[in-house]
C-alpha cells in the first residue's frame, strides 16, 4: 500500500484533482477535510504520513490549520497548495511548518515529484 495522505480543500473539484493524481500515482488517500477545523480532527484519528493543505480556505485557513496540526504533531509532514496569487499566503504557510509547496493548478508529474520528494525527507530548498 502506497503512503497514506490526507487532502485538505473547500473546492470539491480540487480535492478529486489530487485523489485523482495521487491514486493514480499509488498513494493511498486516508481523508478529505473541506475546512481546517475537520482537518484537524480527522489528522488526530487518521495519523496520516502526508497533509496536502488549501492555502485559503473559510473558517480556518491553511496557515492556521497548519500552526494547530504541527501543535498537535510537531514531525507531521504537510504541503501547502496555492495557486500563483497566494504567494503571501504560501510563504506565511512555509513559516508556519509546511515542508514544500504544491501549485495549482495541479500538474500530475510536478504534484507526484513534490510529494515523493517530501516523503524522502529531501530537502525542497526553501
Amino acid at each position: 500500500m502506497g503512503k497514506r495522505i490526507m487532502i485538505v480543500d473547500d473546492s470539491m473539484r480540487h480535492r478529486m484533482e489530487l485523489k485523482d493524481i495521487l491514486l493514480s500515482s499509488g498513494f493511498s488517500i486516508v481523508g478529505e477535510a473541506s475546512n481546517g477545523r475537520d482537518a484537524i480532527e480527522m489528522f488526530e484519528r487518521t495519523r496520516p504520513d502526508l497533509v496536502m493543505v488549501d492555502a485559503r480556505m473559510p473558517n480556518l485557513d491553511g496557515v492556521c490549520t497548519i500552526r494547530e496540526i504541527r501543535r498537535k504533531d510537531p514531525d507531521a509532514l504537510m504541503i501547502i497548495c496555492a495557486g500563483s496569487g497566494e504567494k503571501s499566503s504560501a510563504l506565511e504557510a512555509m513559516s508556519a511548518g509546511a515542508v514544500d509547496l504544491c501549485a495549482k493548478p495541479y500538474i500530475q508529474r510536478r504534484v507526484v515529484t513534490v510529494v515523493r520528494r517530501v516523503l524522502a525527507g529531501v530537502p525542497t530548498g526553501y
